[in-house]
């Protein structure tokens, strides 16, 4: 799934749209939280799945006549919009970048989070 992941170009559009990724740590938790959940997915899922992220490049410049490591903020951002429109791609690209947020929030801290406070329970 790793190998989808990086033939799609979502980590450079992803590098451009969110700045919490920009960090290497943010950026290997994210791709680290979105191969690993999506490698959880039930064969046919998991092989549709890294189809339409190798698939991504290529519907990217069919909608937007740009390439999607190439593509300015702006220009990914309506790339991205004409991409939606093409079936199973939006999903794809919502899930995946949800994902990498989330991994990427996840990975921030190699702590514990604090314990809550006496009385915070009342």
């Amino acid at each position: 799934m790793r190998g989808a992941l990086r033939a799609s170009g979502l980590r450079s559009y992803w590098l451009r749209q969110y700045g919490c990724l920009r960090t290497l740590q943010a950026r290997t938790a994210a791709e680290a939280h979105v191969a690993g959940t999506l490698n959880t997915l039930p064969l046919p899922y998991r092989a549709a799945y890294a189809l339409t992220l190798r698939l991504l490049p290529a519907a990217f410049l069919l909608v937007s006549g740009r390439g999607l490591r190439t593509a300015s903020a702006a220009e990914g951002r309506r790339g991205m919009q004409r991409l939606a429109a093409l079936p199973g791609f939006g999903d794809v690209v919502r899930s995946s970048t949800a994902l990498a947020l989330l991994g990427a929030l996840d990975g921030r801290s190699g702590q514990q989070p604090p314990a809550p406070h006496r009385g915070a329970d009342r």
